[in-house]
């Protein structure tokens, strides 16, 4: 994916309602796919959500004038970038809300950019320093408490957060391919292509696995279907690519901490989940991960200089 010229952090109003789309549509999709789990086949409901993304991604192209075709030479490359980035991730994920509450997911989800560090050095052979061992342990330190508190709790199952630890892994390798890919073409078009792909996998599953399911979606299940690849794919995502191009990495990935906090925030007052003090705690050590990854050392320096003082 081609990257602007210049990079530049001076974040202006525009910026922060990209960010504040982006961070709320996110977050708040944790508890309306834990609402239409609960009823209707994951699988089918993805692949409609699919469908309804690249629908308008293309409509919004079209208006815009941005090329959805790809170069010979890049397809092999995209579609390895979509298996990971939307199959890979979205297939655990979706039937990993299944097995927990909607704010454990969200936590979970996003130990991505642990995962991405972590794939950066062995696949792309980036050096493994103590931050990113940090991280990891955080990380994993945070898992383990919510397995742990998983147990004998109503609507919680503990291997829900090994199916979610495997999403969020595989979603870190596919960042770190996406952050090494030399790719010309637009992100709305990498965007498109990667829905479209996702939704051909997904309608295969469904049609192999959740047929003797299938049904109508009724009116709720439908508005659900609606946020889904309205605005947690197709608005969501130009908003992403907006805040991707115009801030640093490491500035538009601490833009995205607040997805799990939203996560859990909106399953307790949609869906009347309760927050534990393992919810609160993991949420914690997730967020001082986060931190530990993706600030630079000098800052992390002057936030503990400032604090001695």
């Amino acid at each position: 994916m081609s990257t602007a010229s210049s990079v530049s952090d001076q974040v202006n109003a525009k910026d922060l309602l990209m960010v504040l789309i982006v961070t709320v549509s996110w977050g708040m999709n944790y508890p309306v796919m834990k609402f239409v789990v609960n009823t209707y086949p994951p699988s089918a409901f993805r692949a409609y959500t699919f469908l309804l993304g690249f629908f308008c991604l293309a409509v919004y192209a079209r208006i815009k004038g941005i090329s959805l075709s790809i170069p010979i030479k890049e397809r092999w490359p995209v579609f390895k970038l979509s298996i990971f980035n939307m199959v890979g991730w979205h297939l655990p994920m979706i039937y990993g809300v299944s097995m927990l509450n909607s704010g454990r997911a969200a936590i979970i989800g996003y130990t991505m950019p642990v995962w991405a560090l972590l794939a950066s050095a062995l696949l792309f052979k980036e050096k493994i320093t103590w931050r990113a061992m940090l991280g990891i342990v955080l990380a994993m330190c945070a898992a383990l408490l919510l397995a742990w508190g998983s147990m004998g709790q109503w609507g919680n199952k503990p291997s829900g957060v090994g199916v979610m630890l495997i999403g969020a892994f595989i979603w870190g390798i596919g960042n770190a391919m996406m952050k090494n890919a030399k790719l010309g073409i637009h992100g709305i078009s990498l965007s498109f292509w990667a829905l479209f792909i996702a939704f051909g996998f997904f309608l295969v599953i469904t049609c192999l696995f959740e047929r003797e399911l299938w049904q109508w979606p009724n009116f709720l299940q439908w508005l659900a279907i609606i946020y889904n690849g309205v605005i947690a794919f197709a608005i969501s995502y130009v908003a992403w690519f907006h805040v991707a191009r115009k801030l640093s990495a490491v500035s538009s990935g601490l833009s995205i901490m607040l997805v799990p906090v939203f996560g859990v925030t909106g399953g307790a007052l949609v869906l009347g989940e309760s927050v534990t003090i393992e919810d609160i705690s993991a949420l914690f050590l997730i967020l001082l991960a986060m931190i530990v990854v993706l600030l630079p050392s000098e800052q992390i320096k002057k936030i503990f200089l400032k604090n001695s003082n």
